[in-house]
């Protein structure tokens, strides 16, 4: 099915398709810049690592459904000497898949189950999130599957728009669902994806019934005096589902695996923290390279998204990493009753700011001080 009749067939007003993106061809299958895959195809030889976590958008897809769009990817310069950029990929259907400061990269973009993106959960009372409904940014599990590395082949979440203007990205998709409905293999918890999604459209399509708008915004965009080693992300999520009792939104970033060092920062009283291991926390995160030189730091105005959490999850090399490894830094929002006679329409600002550990938490400290909200400092 092409994705215009796809649009005809489903209920409720797409965004405009982008017009301004004019068709362009396959960038993958040894186009210049794009080296040859590496012989030597184990997770731990650090020269196959990088060829697959590190984005190129030359290795990368760049088709949707029946359009083509170009990888969007907007700089800016920190401190008078040293860029910042984001590039989000056609081939994770808008998706951060580079974040790097002074050339450094922060993202791991192996696939369309990791980058930077957002995921969202919808289930019933008496019940418990699943894997198995569960619409996801960049794309599907199938998207992956029997593609070679990088596994930056097409999505099946179906992009409208991705335009990178001034030092701003915005994007438009209706997200797939992670586990398609026609997906044989279970899923996490031995889920089973046609056991929680009905046999009609957007699901037969490998579709998810929301609507996801975002923006990144960089420095002069974002608004944020004095502080451009932040980054703005904001997103909008319209919902045409049935009704949930229980809803969540995550936007997750999967960092390289050298970013093993985690603390949580109190910018109210300066506080900052090493710890370990995964942790559900109210207090923003950053996540380092060992040598506190590279880090990434995470926050949310706590008053906009009331019960929302950060959490950061380490996981070793497994088979369901692709034996890659997880080094995330998280946002989760739980919200109510969302679908048909709930709320529509949810909203959802993030900060991200990089530097060194000193600098990542004074700025956090200056963010929360800015857009923290009432009472803040």
């Amino acid at each position: 099915m092409s994705l215009t009749a796809l649009t005809a067939a489903l209920v409720g007003t797409l965004p405009a398709a982008n017009a301004a993106n004019v068709p362009v061809a396959r960038a993958q299958d040894g186009a210049e810049g794009c080296p040859p895959v590496p012989a030597n195809q184990n997770p731990a030889d650090p020269t196959f690592y990088d060829f697959v976590s590190t984005y190129r958008s030359a290795c990368a897809d760049r088709r949707n459904w029946d359009r083509s769009f170009a990888d969007a990817t907007v700089s800016t310069v920190v401190d008078g000497r040293v860029r910042l950029s984001v590039t989000a990929s056609s081939a994770l259907a808008g998706a951060v898949a580079s974040l790097k400061v002074g050339g450094k990269e922060y993202i791991a973009s192996g696939g369309h189950g990791a980058a930077m993106q957002y995921a969202f959960h919808a289930w019933h009372a008496g019940t418990q999130a699943t894997e198995c409904y569960n619409p996801t940014q960049a794309g599907s599990r199938l998207d992956d599957v029997g593609h070679e590395p990088p596994f930056h082949g097409p999505s099946t979440s179906a992009l409208y728009r991705l335009t990178g203007t001034g030092a701003t990205i915005r994007t438009a998709a209706r997200p797939a669902m992670y586990m398609e409905r026609t997906d044989p293999t279970l899923g996490w918890n031995s889920c089973r994806a046609a056991d929680h999604q009905p046999d009609r459209l957007p699901y037969s399509a490998g579709l998810s019934p929301y609507w996801l708008s975002t923006e990144v915004r960089l420095a002069p965009d974002h608004g944020l005096a004095g502080l451009e080693n932040v980054i703005k992300l904001a997103a909008v999520l319209d919902s045409e589902d049935d009704l949930h009792e229980h809803f969540n939104a995550v936007l997750v970033a999967y960092l390289q695996r050298d970013f093993t060092a985690t603390y949580t920062y109190d910018p109210a009283t300066r506080t900052l923290r090493e710890f370990s291991g995964d942790l559900a926390t109210l207090l923003p995160s950053i996540r380092c390279t060992a040598d506190g030189a590279y880090c990434l730091g995470m926050y949310f105005p706590a008053a906009d998204l009331p019960g929302a959490y950060y959490y950061t999850m380490t996981r070793a090399p497994f088979a369901y990493n692709a034996y890659l490894g997880e080094h995330t830094v998280q946002m989760t929002a739980p919200t109510s009753r969302v679908g048909a006679g709930g709320t529509t329409r949810l909203r959802y600002d993030t900060y991200l700011v990089v530097g060194d550990l000193a600098r990542a938490a004074d700025t956090l400290a200056e963010v929360h001080r800015q857009v923290g909200g009432p009472g803040t400092t």
